[in-house]
């Protein structure tokens, strides 16, 4: 898009600033449009197991008494919580005017917000 902003399709990799790790995002069957021969997502698309995994051990107030012992994606060591991502609202900032099974296409600035802290962004497209 001319406003350096890409639509999302499946597979996009986004992170959670209160997560150690960044994941992709998944969509199990297509909403039926794409682009460059990928399915598109849309802002209802943040169903937890579905759409969107755990992002690591969380740094936010995540109530998870689950410890886990993970390697960083830079290699380090990183132990705590484990992350129990809680969605409550659509993805915001989607595109409006490009709907995808009739719901506005997700871009890289659309933002998730989890009910424990975190902010869901994307870190490409998953055009690539």
């Amino acid at each position: 898009m001319a406003d350096g902003t890409g639509y999302i399709v499946r597979g996009a990799k986004m992170k959670c600033n209160m997560g150690s790790h960044s994941r992709k995002i998944n969509l199990p069957v297509s909403h039926g449009s794409y682009t460059n021969g990928n399915p598109m997502m849309n802002k209802t698309d943040r169903v937890v197991d579905k759409n969107i995994s755990y992002f690591g051990v969380c740094k936010g107030c995540c109530p998870s008494s689950d410890n886990i012992h993970l390697v960083k994606e830079n290699g380090g060591n990183v132990t705590g919580k484990k992350c129990k991502v809680k969605i409550l609202k659509d993805w915001m900032n989607a595109k409006e005017d490009t709907l995808v099974g009739g719901e506005a296409a997700l871009i890289t600035d659309s933002v998730l917000v989890c009910e424990y802290g975190g902010q869901i962004r994307f870190v490409n497209d998953g055009q690539d």
